[in-house]
């Protein structure tokens, strides 16, 4: 039998100044989610950047199978982050990828808000940024 399954999903990273923009599509399994924490250390790491909000533009089916839920929530525990604009405007499951995100989120004690455009999803980070 395997140990690993082949990785399912795909995601891009890249800085806007404090903002981590990630591009990533679905579905994932906990193999995505390995592959997406070393990326996110890395990016970090490069930028010393400690204080960053982050843009998570999902496209097609962006389910996590239940253990990677779990596993992502306890990474995001040891984020800077400090708040998430969920971009769902090419999401083919928007509303159950709303639903995992009003659970992961709030669970890793991460503010975070679903936006149907991109433009919304800034707008809103702005204002965060602009709180502090």
């Amino acid at each position: 039998m395997f140990d690993k399954f082949k990785m399912h999903g795909d995601v891009s990273l890249s800085w806007h100044n404090k903002t981590l923009e990630i591009n990533t599509t679905g579905p994932w399994n906990m193999e995505f989610f390995e592959h997406l924490h070393a990326q996110l250390i890395n990016m970090v790491r490069k930028q010393h950047i400690t204080d960053f909000d982050v843009l998570l533009n999902i496209y097609g089916e962006a389910l996590p199978i239940p253990d990677a839920q779990n596993f992502h929530i306890e990474f995001l525990k040891t984020s800077s982050a400090k708040a998430v604009a969920i971009n769902l405007a090419q999401c083919d499951t928007r509303s159950m990828t709303k639903q995992v995100c009003d659970n992961v989120y709030p669970a890793a004690n991460l503010d975070h808000k679903c936006f149907n455009t991109r433009k919304q999803a800034l707008a809103w980070l702005a204002s965060k940024r602009g709180k502090e």
